[in-house]
This record gives structure tokens, sequence and C-alpha cells, in this order.
């Protein structure tokens, strides 16, 4: 029975080599260089035919005059392109060859002179003669499917019904051949890794005269996604070779036949995996991008936010500052301790506390919306814009994936927009009846509004700033709302606007590069990202100091929980606005309020 079925039960490793290197310890050391090589064979690749080379002998590949013997000589470098001999599922010797694959690498841009020449200034991993094939190539493996191994095992018994006359031995084998040629060989992640060690390499770089393309790319909306893990985004190959063409035939942009050229760009991005609906325009959006270099409208759009980043958030950080260094040396203003008395003893009389109140419960709940949306972007939105960082990776996965991500973060810019517009109706409408009462026409009542910056303002913060750098002896008196309160309120309407208006875009691409352009695409990425990198700045950062983290109302503010702003904070930033309050109820510090 033995005998019968030797067809079937015949070794993988019939010439033993397995013997001495399945131990994962069979390695020594190379006297010339130092290093340590390693002669490990995983047996599990043969037992379980896990790669394209599993059928053969260790000899079809290596000389077997040079391991014939015990302990073996030394073994000459492999040939890739010699030719091989494989045994069908008949038993019947075929033979297999690269040398398709090398005649093609000579056609494209990695032929065989600038292989070498790129193997020389890597520092020469090739040994002399060693296939070129292993400048990129390390021994791939099948990909396993996600499902388990009794799923695939059912679909492999499957195929038995049919090809069991005709592929009784190697169903298994032909099977996961075809099921992993017709998926991608790595991951993305490691396919661009191994186009960095050329095209991130500053010799080769250099020589060739080359950008830094994979730099450019992780920076880039799809390198961002693959550093996240997805496996649906555009890598290298999916942009450089053409659908179903072969990967080894890499033609240069300026080849008219090249998937990058001008005139097959739109449909490379259009392919059925990508962008199957978006515009011809798509393939103007810009994916190496590199502002260092730059110097069209991105780079200026880069610029500009980088000095609204120091004369916006500059200028805050430095008052923000300021303002803790009053409160850590102890000086107040000299009526400090009469306001805080007044402040205390308005906030006892109801009709006091009441019109202390800075904002009504309806704003209140605006508040709290444009908080929950606006913490909702940020903990999705950072990630993506910082995903080369351990941390965006952690994050993406607690949430639980990057489609998972996107979709939060779009339907919170879209909490986002629709309660900026209601804000906007809720702004117009309280302006026109405000109007109507007074009497004024309506833009003359809008900038009377309390939270509408206007020129007393700006002498304020001259008076302020002085008064911090103690120049001047007393702060000026700040009403309902301090000129920083002003300032940061303008800021929700400015970032608002930019970051729905990109984030529409981006969202529609597909009507975007059929409308307008594609490179309308890079400029809105740019800008969405800047402003809300400035607004994370201006919010995360300035404005938690000083509503949660500032000593005069820590743990939190409960200005925008219950309406009450603490007496400590009100004589510290709202001394105008006792003074008015304590002049409509006549209260002063000590006296009772007049209630006749």
């Amino acid at each position: 029975m033995v005998l019968a079925s030797a067809g079937s039960v015949r070794a993988a490793d019939p010439e033993n080599c397995l013997l001495c290197h399945r131990y994962r310890g069979l390695a020594r050391v190379v006297p010339e260089s130092g290093q340590i090589k390693s002669f490990y064979v995983n047996p599990g690749y043969y037992d379980h035919a896990l790669g394209p080379h599993a059928r053969l002998r260790c000899t079809d590949c290596h000389r077997r005059e040079e391991v014939a013997s015990i302990p073996h000589q030394p073994v000459s470098p492999v040939n890739c392109t010699q030719t091989c001999h494989l045994l069908n599922s008949s038993g019947l010797e075929v033979t297999f060859a690269h040398d398709a694959i090398d005649l093609a690498l000579q056609q494209s841009v990695h032929n065989r002179d600038t292989l070498d020449k790129a193997n020389e200034l890597l520092g020469s991993p090739l040994a002399e003669n060693q296939s070129r094939c292993l400048l990129c190539h390390d021994e791939p493996v099948f990909r396993w499917s996600e499902h388990n191994w009794a799923e695939q095992q059912a679909r492999i018994d499957r195929c038995d019904v049919c090809h069991t006359e005709r592929l009784p031995l190697d169903t298994r084998y032909y099977y996961w051949h075809v099921h992993a040629r017709s998926r991608q060989a790595r991951s993305s992640r490691d396919l661009v890794r191994v186009c960095a060690n050329c095209h991130s390499n500053p010799a080769i770089l250099q020589h060739f005269d080359n950008p830094d393309t994979v730099a450019s790319y992780i920076a880039s909306f799809h390198g961002k996604a693959m550093l996240l893990g997805s496996e649906e985004t555009a890598n290298c190959l999916d942009c450089h070779v053409a659908e179903l063409a072969n990967v080894h035939l890499m033609k240069p942009h300026d080849d008219p036949t090249a998937p990058t050229s001008t005139g097959h760009l739109p449909d490379t991005c259009r392919s059925t995996e990508c962008h199957p609906t978006a515009g011809q325009a798509i393939g103007t959006a810009a994916i190496h991008l590199d502002l260092g270099t730059s110097r069209g409208i991105e780079f200026f759009i880069g610029a500009i936010f980088f000095l609204m980043i120091l004369s916006t958030f500059g200028p805050s950080l430095v008052l923000v500052t300021l303002e803790l260094l009053q409160i850590v040396v102890g000086r107040h203003d000299p009526a400090h301790h009469r306001h805080l008395s007044l402040a205390e003893r308005l906030m006892g009389d109801p009709r006091g506390r009441e019109k202390l109140k800075r904002f009504t419960p309806h704003q209140r709940v605006q508040h709290w919306i444009l908080f929950g949306a606006f913490a909702t972007l940020v903990i999705t939105g950072f990630p993506i814009k910082f995903a080369d960082r351990a941390w965006a990776a952690w994050l993406v996965d607690q949430i639980g994936s990057l489609g998972r991500v996107r979709l939060l973060h779009r339907w919170a810019g879209v909490v986002l927009i629709v309660g900026f517009a209601y804000h906007i109706g809720y702004v117009t409408l309280h302006t026109i009846w405000a109007s109507r009462r007074s009497g004024k026409g309506f833009v003359r009542t809008f900038l009377d509004l309390p939270m509408v910056m206007n020129l007393s303002d700006l002498k304020q913060m001259k008076e302020l700033l002085l008064f911090l750098v103690f120049r001047r002896k007393s702060r000026p008196p700040a009403g309902r709302f301090t000129l920083e309160e002003k300032f940061e309120y303008f800021g929700v309407f400015w970032g608002s606007v930019l970051l729905g208006v990109t984030g529409i875009l981006m969202w529609a691409n597909a009507w975007t590069s059929e409308v307008l352009t594609g490179r309308v695409l890079t400029i809105a990425n740019l800008v969405h990202s800047f402003e809300a990198y400035l607004a994370l700045l201006h919010v995360g950062v300035l404005h938690m100091v000083t509503v949660i983290f500032s000593p005069i109302v820590f743990p939190i503010s409960p200005a925008m929980v219950t309406g009450d702003t603490p007496p400590e904070k009100m004589a510290e930033a709202h001394s105008g606005m006792l003074e008015q309050v304590a002049g409509e109820l006549n209260i002063t510090p000590g006296k009772e309020a007049n209630h006749g």
C-alpha cells in the first residue's frame, strides 16, 4: 500500500537538506565583514506549500556539486533566470524560467545598468554575480486569506469534485497558487518599504537626480491611509503599473505609454478600484507634493498659514502666559478686592446673579454641540494627519478601523456645518429683533453685539498688554466678553467656513474633479489640514487653559454648565460688567440692593 501511494507521499525535501537547515541557530560569522549569515529554512514552507518555490528541490537553484557533501562547499550566488525543472500533477517534468521577466526589466526604468548602480550606491548588498532580483525580492509566500483554514479547506474539497482525475495530487498547491497570484504578493506597507530602499536613499537620489518620492507619498492622503493599515488605498504599483500589466515593465512618467504619463494618468486614477466616478481632472491632483521644494500655490498656502500661526497663536500664547504669571506672582489690579467683593455681593442677589449670566441656556446648548463636533473631529482627524506616529495607529485601532474613523469624521463635520448654519440664523434673527427694538439699522445693531470686536477693544488690548508687562498699574475694565473671547469667537467663524468648505470638496472629490480640477483637492487638503492644526492650537491649548487649567476656574469653569462665572474670574476679567450690573441694581460692596 505504501509503495502504491508513493506518488502522493513523495517527500518535499528529497535531498534531506532540512536535516540541518531546519534549525534556527544554523549560522556563521563571515570573517571578512563580521556579519552573521543565517542558513535557516522554515520547514513549514515546504510541508504546507506556502510559496511558489515549495516544489523546487534545493539543487534546482544551488549547484549539486557544491552541496553534495557535508559540510558542503561555499555556495555560488543563485541565478534567478536559470531554468527550473518542475513536476506537474501527472508526474511529468516541465521547465520554467524567469527569462521573460529579465527581458521586461531591460525595457523598464529598472534595467541592469540602473540596478547595478543602485546596488553599488547601496553599499553592494548583492555579491558579484548574485541575482539582481534580490534587490527588491525576498522569498515571497502565499498570502493566506483572513478566513480560517476550515473554510479554505472546504473550497479545496469543492475543487476536487471536478479535478480529482486531472489534479489528484496538487489541488491545494494550484488553488493557493492561483489564489495568491490574484492578490498582491506584499502588503502596501511592505511594498512601500521595498521601494524606499532606493527611492529614499540620499546617494541614489543625488546620483539619478530624483526627488524623495517615498517621503512625498507618505505625506499624501494615500500614504497616510497606508500607514494606518489600509490595503484599499493606492500604493506604488497601483499608480506606476497599469491595471493587469507586467509589474516589471515599469516606464518613466515622460514615456507616453506609462500609466503616470499626462495622457494616461486620469484613467489610472479612475480605475475601478480607485476613483471610478471621478472626472478627467483628477489626474492633476498632486500625490508627490513636496512643500519644501515646490514654489507653486501650495507653497504659498503653507507659508501663509505659517505666518498666521505666528501672528495669531504666538501673541495669544504670550498673553495667556503673562496672565498666568500674574497669578503666580500674586499681582492684581488695585481695585481687585473691591471688584471681588462686588461680584460676591451680586452673586448673592437673585437679580444680580441672573444679570451676571454671560450665556443663555440656548447659547450653552449650541456651545456643547460645537464642543462635541470639534472633539470628534480632532480625535478622528489628527490620527490621519499624523499617521506616521505610533499613537495614531493605536487610536485608529481603538475606534475600530480607518473606514470607521473616516465615517465618524465626516458626520462630525456635518454636525459642525449644520450647527454653524443654525448659529448664523440665530445671530441674524437676534440682530433683526434687536434692530427693531432699538430703532437702529441692521449693520449698526450687529456691530454693537457683545461678541463683535470694535475699536475700543483694540485700545483695551493695548492697556492690558501694558498692565501685563508691569507698565500700567490698573487692568482695563472688560465687559461681558473680553477681547480674547471675541477673537476666539471670530476664529470659530473663520475656521468653520474653511474646514466645512474644504471638507465638502474632498468628500465630494468626484464632483470636484469633474467641475473644478484635481489641484483643488490638493489645495483643499492643505488648507483643511493647516486650519485644523491652527484651530487645535487655539482651542486645545489656549482655550483649555483659560476655562479649565487656570487656577481661578479649575477644574472647569461652570459658565457653560450653569451659566455662572466664578466671582474670582468676574473680578479679574469682567470688572466692567460688574460695574454696569451694580449700577443698574444700585449695589455696592457692603450695601443692600435698592428694591424700591
